[in-house]
This record gives C-alpha cells, sequence and structure tokens, in this order.
C-alpha cells in the first residue's frame, strides 16, 4: 500500500510540476522516476541505471522513426506535395462538404507533419475555401485541427503511438489497423457534432493573416502528382501487411519494419526535389527535421525511463494481481487514464507515454491484450485538449476566437472524438477479441 501512495504522489507531484510550475517534462520524468526508485527502495546506481535502461530501450528505434517521419513531412511541405494531397481530396468531395474534405486532408497531412505546422500551412487554403464556399471559417478550422490532432494521437510515425508500441513491446504494423478503423470514428464523431452545430460557429471573425505560413507554391506535374500519396500511403501499408503476413522471410522482415519502409517512403518522396540543389535541399530538410524533432524525442526517451523505473519497482502488477477484475473492465481503465493525462498536462505524447508507462505490467502479464490496449490509449488521449494545450491558444490568436467559445466548441469538440474513439475502440474490443 505504501508503494502504491508513493507512486500516486510522484504522478500527481509530476502532473503539478508540468502544468502548475511549468517544469520542462524532461527534468521533471528524470527527477520524479528517481525520487519514485529511491522511496520504493533502489538505491541510486540501481534507479539510474532503470532510468538509462528505460531511456535507451525506448529510443533505440523510435528515435529514427521520428526523425524520418518528420523529414517526409519537410519534403511534402517544401514540395507542394501536401498542397497537392489537399488539392487533390478538395477537387475529389467538391465544395459542398468541404468539412469532410478538411477531416481527410488533415488525417492525411497530419500523419508525417506535425500538428501546428500543418494547420498553418493549411490556413491560407482555409482561408480562401471559407471566403469562396461560404463555409464557416472555423468550422473548416475545427474539422482540419481535429483530424490532425486524431492522426498525432493514433497513427505512426508520430512519436505517442510509437512510444506505446515500444512500452508494450509490440510491432508498429500491429497496431495500425485497428487504430486506423477508431480514428476513422472519431473523426466521424467530430463531423456530426459539426453538422449538429454548424449555426453555432459562424463568425464574421477574419483570421489574422499575420499567422498564414509562407511556403513556396509548386505545381506538380506529370507522374510527380501520384508521388505524395505513395510516399505518404506506401510505409503504412507496407507496416500493416508485414505484420498481417505470418509467413517470415528476410522480405517481410524488411518491409514491416518500420525504420525502412518509412525511408521506401522517403525515396517515394525525392523525385519532388529539384535536381538543381538536390543535395544541399535535402540536407537541409533534413537538418530542419533534426532540430523540430530533438525535444520530442528526448522527452520520448525519458518518457521511456520514467516507465521503466515503474515497471522495476512492481508495484502496478503487485496491484493488480487479481487479473480478474482488471480483465472485467479490460480497456475502460487505460482509456480513462490517458483521458485523464491529457486533460490535465495538456499534452497528448505526454499523456500516451505515461498511461503506457503505468499500463505496460499488465500487458507483460497477459493481462490487457496489448493491440486493443494501445488503441485505447490512444483514443483516450484525444480529450478534453484546453487552456493547458499550446495548440489551443495558437487556435484562438489564428482565429480570434473567444476563450469561453473555444472551450465550448473546439474543447467539448475533442472530449467527443475521444469518446467516439473510444466506443469503437470497446466495441471492437467485445466483439472481435480471441
Amino acid at each position: 500500500m505504501l508503494a502504491l501512495i508513493t507512486l500516486t504522489v510522484c504522478i500527481a507531484l509530476l502532473i503539478v510540476a508540468v502544468t502548475v510550475f511549468k517544469v520542462h517534462p524532461i527534468p521533471a520524468l528524470l527527477v520524479f522516476g528517481l525520487i519514485l526508485g529511491l522511496a520504493t527502495g533502489g538505491t541510486v546506481t540501481t534507479v539510474t541505471e532503470s532510468l538509462l535502461n528505460g531511456f535507451g530501450n525506448t529510443l533505440k528505434w523510435i528515435g529514427l522513426i521520428i526523425l524520418f517521419g518528420a523529414l517526409l513531412g519537410e519534403i511534402l511541405s517544401n514540395t507542394g506535395g501536401s498542397d497537392l494531397i489537399a488539392d487533390s481530396i478538395i477537387a475529389l468531395f467538391g465544395t459542398k462538404y468541404l468539412p469532410l474534405s478538411m477531416a481527410i486532408i488533415g488525417f492525411l497531412i497530419g500523419i508525417p507533419v506535425f500538428m501546428d505546422v500543418a494547420y498553418l500551412t493549411l490556413l491560407p487554403t482555409l482561408h480562401v475555401l471559407s471566403k469562396k464556399s461560404g463555409h464557416s471559417i472555423l468550422v473548416l478550422g475545427l474539422s482540419l485541427a481535429i483530424s490532425l490532432t486524431v492522426a498525432h494521437a493514433l497513427i505512426p510515425p508520430t512519436p505517442g503511438p510509437l512510444a506505446v508500441a515500444s512500452a508494450f513491446n509490440i510491432s508498429v504494423g500491429k497496431i495500425i489497423p485497428l487504430n486506423i478503423v477508431v480514428a476513422i470514428a472519431a473523426i466521424i464523431g467530430c463531423l456530426v457534432w459539426l453538422k449538429v452545430n454548424k449555426n453555432k460557429l459562424q463568425t464574421t471573425n477574419t483570421i489574422d493573416t499575420n499567422k498564414l505560413q509562407k511556403t513556396e507554391n509548386r505545381k506538380l506535374g506529370g507522374y510527380k502528382k501520384i508521388l505524395p500519396f505513395a510516399a505518404l500511403l506506401t510505409p503504412l501499408i507496407l507496416m500493416s501487411v508485414g505484420a498481417i503476413i505470418k509467413e517470415e522471410n528476410a522480405i517481410i522482415a524488411f518491409i514491416k519494419n518500420p525504420i525502412w519502409a518509412l525511408l521506401i517512403g522517403i525515396l517515394f518522396a525525392l523525385p519532388l526535389l529539384d535536381k538543381k540543389d538536390f543535395s544541399s535541399k535535402l540536407n537541409s530538410y533534413f537538418n530542419t527535421a533534426g532540430a523540430k524533432t530533438a525535444i520530442v524525442i528526448l522527452i520520448t526517451g525519458t518518457g521511456g525511463a520514467f516507465g521503466q523505473v515503474i515497471k522495476d519497482t512492481g508495484i502496478v502488477s503487485s496491484l493488480f494481481s487479481n487479473t480478474d477484475s482488471i480483465s472485467s473492465m479490460g480497456i475502460i481503465v487505460p482509456f480513462l487514464l490517458s483521458m485523464l493525462f491529457t486533460t490535465v498536462t495538456g499534452s497528448i505524447t505526454v499523456s500516451l507515454i505515461t498511461t503506457a508507462s503505468i499500463v505496460a505490467p499488465l500487458i507483460s502479464n497477459g493481462t490487457l491484450d496489448p493491440t486493443f490496449t494501445t488503441a485505447a490509449i490512444c483514443a483516450g488521449s484525444l480529450g478534453i485538449i484546453h487552456v493547458n494545450s499550446s495548440f489551443f491558444w495558437l487556435f484562438k490568436e489564428i482565429h480570434n476566437v473567444s476563450v469561453p467559445k473555444l472551450l465550448k466548441s473546439f474543447s467539448l469538440l475533442t472530449a467527443i472524438v475521444s469518446l467516439s474513439g473510444g466506443v469503437m475502440v470497446f466495441l471492437a474490443y467485445t466483439f472481435l477479441r480471441d
């Protein structure tokens, strides 16, 4: 009981440190991991070793995946690939169904491109479409923002799902099919809510044009029109197919490995670069991707370090020694934990890492199924996003929306999206589990 109280206090203090006192997650996770280990009987040497093992094991392959995913996003954003994807989907669905179009665009582009960057990049298109179609820019903006958030929380190679897969020792390819289904359910929940409440979301405010992302507007022609889609979808298809096919050989082992699958996707994107200054441009994008992902990679690693200390203490395993009670609740506990951490910390990635660290012993002892639990944690991490989130304030400043109105729209919508995804996970867990 004392160990459980210690764990609870450490997690509570960690949340307070990050949210109230604005301590950076990296030192906060390390310090409270050390405190937890020492308070439960460890020595400085053993706890430090535990932290280092957790850090190294988490980043031994996740770090490269995050970096390559960001590199793919940089190439698509700067060569016109992202614009082509957006324009193609808008042409397919027309202006009548623009909220649906923006949701699909956000979901696809949100996989390789960071949320803030993707939203700012698509903002000029959003502004023009709103003026031409008569759709409220707030409706289109919410559809785009939520779908970007869903992709960020559910679909690799974004850092959160990768960290959960690593904590549960499950291949990335195995989580993609179910997570995509859950993501679709979450986005459907978003679109239904926007449809019902669209009259309340009308606004005469114009966006702050100073916040528009200045990007090179390039037109791709010929075979290059298919390359952005190939670069984006090929890694997901390869990882999924590789995980589904049970036969093990060198080819399957190669294509299902997330590192090589992503590199294959990047190969499809390379012809989008001009032959002139090809190497310097590619190196520039690589450096930019590295700079953008450095902190994310380190936070992911320290989250794994904190989780390793929790595992090594054995607190969670002893707490849930009676596995029947947890099994009866299924994936509800990890879903609610993840939703709570996002609501409190404002960070989807931190929420995913922390929840996975707590729940991991229940995966290793066979109490919970790793695939369904991963989907539950990812769905739970979607809500509720509010004033402690940087993206919340970015959205507010861009669209000149009051905080109360944004809480009643964006924050409420993230909760609905999270619950929609959670319901889909619960249904899949109930009817498809072996």
